[in-house]
């Protein structure tokens, strides 16, 4: 796979921040080619996956953080998903022709959320997201700023082929009796490294590499870049969650559905991947089961 999709990690030296730079592009090409998006809508997507890839750098454990949007308005659902594999996936759905503040004003109508999940049977991390802003960025800042107590920073960039991210962190500090020392001196540092980003255009951030970019904002910094990993799209549809799709929308349903069809096909809307089950699949599948499925992610 190209090295073009990736994500790096870094932290500075003598401050406690960290960072991470995210470039998708095959990725991000396969995830949109999926649909007939809008360039406002393929915008959106690009910033969201992002942002998912961005903050699942931080899992320790085998799971996926999901960035999601259920609307009320013309934007209906965004979903944006990476797992600590860094396998990323996406879904944007809305109606009618939007421009990108369009989509923007459409989150003042739903329910924007991040979450973490470890895996089946286990619980669940949720955080509601307010909207600030009209903003994804300064949205997704000030969950982490009041709800994690963590100074965050993020700037996006999305065009025709590219979806870039650039993050900066501040590091929590210790539970010592020095810790207002530190926390001063974290923002003091915090302050001008994030003065120093602000320069960062889009132009730049899409089209330069992390290396050039950190000798360009901190070249007075010492800087630890830890070695990149590989970001690529992977759905995690299979047969089972067909079955349980269908399982879910009660026999009476699906024998309505069957009327004057010999099979039911279910489509993946991350990957467009189709799976038939005739009439015979379908008996033996209610027959087999005695209890609804208990991990309610169809997808």
């Amino acid at each position: 796979m190209s090295q073009q999709d990736h994500l790096q990690r870094f932290i500075f030296e003598k401050a406690p921040i960290r960072g991470e730079f995210i470039h998708l592009r095959e990725s991000f090409q396969e995830i949109i080619g999926q649909h007939d998006y809008s360039e406002p809508a393929r915008r959106l997507l690009g910033e969201a996956l992002c942002v998912a890839g961005l903050l699942s750098a931080s899992i320790k454990f085998n799971g996926r953080l999901t960035v999601q949007f259920r609307g009320k308005g013309k934007l209906k659902f965004l979903l944006a998903q990476c797992d600590n594999q860094f396998h990323i996936r996406g879904l944007v759905k809305s109606e009618g022709e939007l421009s990108y503040e369009d989509l923007m004003e459409s989150f003042n109508e739903g329910v924007l959320m991040i979450m973490l999940d470890s895996g089946p049977h286990k619980k669940r991390y949720q955080g509601i997201v307010a909207w600030r802003g009209n903003s994804l960025v300064e949205s997704v800042e000030g969950y982490f700023r009041e709800s994690e107590q963590l100074a965050t920073r993020i700037w996006l960039a999305v065009d025709e082929a590219n979806a870039v991210g650039f993050l900066l962190q501040a590091l929590p500090t210790s539970e010592t009796a020095e810790a207002g020392i530190e926390e001063e001196i974290t923002q003091t540092h915090w302050a001008r490294i994030t003065a120093e980003t602000a320069q960062l255009q889009n132009e730049k951030l899409l089209h330069s590499g992390y290396e050039a970019l950190l000798i360009s904002l901190y070249p007075h910094d010492e800087i630890r870049v830890f070695h990149s990993v590989p970001v690529m799209f992977k759905c995690t549809c299979s047969r089972r969650r067909g079955e349980d799709a269908i399982y879910l929308l009660g026999r009476e349903e699906v024998d309505d559905e069957l009327k004057g069809k010999n099979s039911i096909v279910v489509t993946c809307d991350f990957c467009n991947k189709q799976y038939v089950f005739d009439r015979i699949d379908i008996a033996k599948l209610f027959a087999d089961r005695d209890h609804p499925p208990t991990d309610n992610h169809l997808h």
